[in-house]
């Protein structure tokens, strides 16, 4: 009976200790699994299925289509200026005169030249088919004649050049100069601000909107593409354009890379003033569903783009991509993953190393 006992109490501590040992490797196995799965959703997120907003927005500024800024082709005191600013001229009106000094003086003094060398080579022209003079003679009093008439042609030239005119059909908007200023060339019409100390005027033709757009967007802009700007200064009301010009190298400041994108406003009103902040609202095209993850997932691998996707035990694998059109915060992935697959958007700590 009591051998009997003692098989039973040992027969149980058998039994019990290998259950212990059962639970034991359970918890063992499963327990730091069930950890990693959970710190997994904290790491990760799902590719998904949708669409890119088909609105891009950019801050911008309007300014002219076209702009010089006048400078003479002679130096000398300004006379009179003939325009100010907001008024409308016309091609070669006259916008304003530098003095003429002692050019009149000179003017009537090569004139009388020429019409003295004039009168007589033509007498000396009917004198040689006369047989009366040598063709030696005949030959030096054309030559003064032309000699003459070169003078008063220079001259009548530098008199055209005391008068300063517009270049083309604009508005004046910038007035330099005052009479009795000093003035000179400075590469007969430039837009450089600093050609402003010699010009005379600014005048400008048209006007458009000059966009700054973020790297990310611009593969979503088309040249003929329409496009919504809204100004400060009137705030409820909006103006249509079409984009005219897509920057071909980019612009880096503070690190950010943006490309000038210039669009031509469709009759616009001539409140709009050229300097004026705007916010642009470009339309792109509508596209199908396709596949979507953060543009933060995205990294490179040898140069070449990819995704860290879920491996065995939880580890990031580097999967190859090809990378689509991008709002900024999304991106659109062609080929690599499908929705549904799950993407690393932060290295978990249990990864040794990248992509690994």
């Amino acid at each position: 009976m009591i051998v009997q006992r003692l098989t039973q109490k040992k027969s149980l501590y058998i039994i019990s200790f290998a259950l212990l040992t059962i639970c034991s490797v359970f918890v063992l196995k499963s327990g730091p699994s069930k950890k990693i799965n959970g710190d997994l959703e904290a790491f990760t997120v799902s590719a998904e299925k949708g669409k890119l907003s088909s609105i891009i927005s950019a801050s911008g500024e309007l300014q002219a289509q076209k702009s010089l800024n006048i400078n003479p082709h002679r130096q000398g005191l300004i006379n009179e200026v003939y325009v100010k600013e907001g008024d409308t001229v016309k091609k070669n009106q006259l916008i304003a005169k530098i003095e003429s000094r002692d050019f009149p003086f000179r003017l009537n003094e090569i004139k009388t030249e020429h019409e003295n060398k004039k009168d007589a080579y033509e007498r000396r022209k009917y004198l040689f088919s006369e047989g009366a003079i040598s063709e030696e003679s005949y030959n030096q009093y054309r030559k003064d004649f032309l000699t003459s008439k070169a003078r008063l042609e220079q001259i009548q030239v530098e008199g055209e050049e005391l008068f300063i005119r517009a270049p083309f059909k604009g508005v004046i908007t910038a007035r330099y100069a005052e009479p009795g200023a000093f003035v000179s060339p400075n590469s007969p019409s430039s837009s450089n601000v600093g050609s402003t100390k010699n010009a005379v005027v600014e005048i400008s033709q048209g006007l458009e909107v000059l966009a700054k757009v973020p790297e990310s967007e611009i593969g979503r802009i088309e040249l003929g593409k329409s496009a919504i700007v809204q100004v400060e200064a009137f705030p409820e009301e909006r103006f249509p354009s079409i984009v005219s010009y897509i920057a071909p190298r980019a612009i880096k400041n503070n690190n950010v890379t943006s490309f000038e994108v210039k669009l031509k406003l469709i009759d616009p009103p001539k409140k709009l003033r050229i300097g004026m902040t705007s916010d642009i609202e470009f339309k792109s095209e509508e596209n199908g569903l396709q596949t979507l993850v953060p543009t933060v997932a995205i990294v490179t691998r040898e140069g070449k783009p990819g995704l860290l996707v879920v491996g065995e035990q939880n580890k990031p694998i580097f999967q190859k991509v090809e990378l689509g059109s991008s709002s900024g915060s999304k991106t659109v992935i062609l080929s690599g993953v499908n929705p549904g697959d799950l993407i690393f958007i932060d290295l978990p700590p249990w990864a040794k190393n990248r992509g690994k």
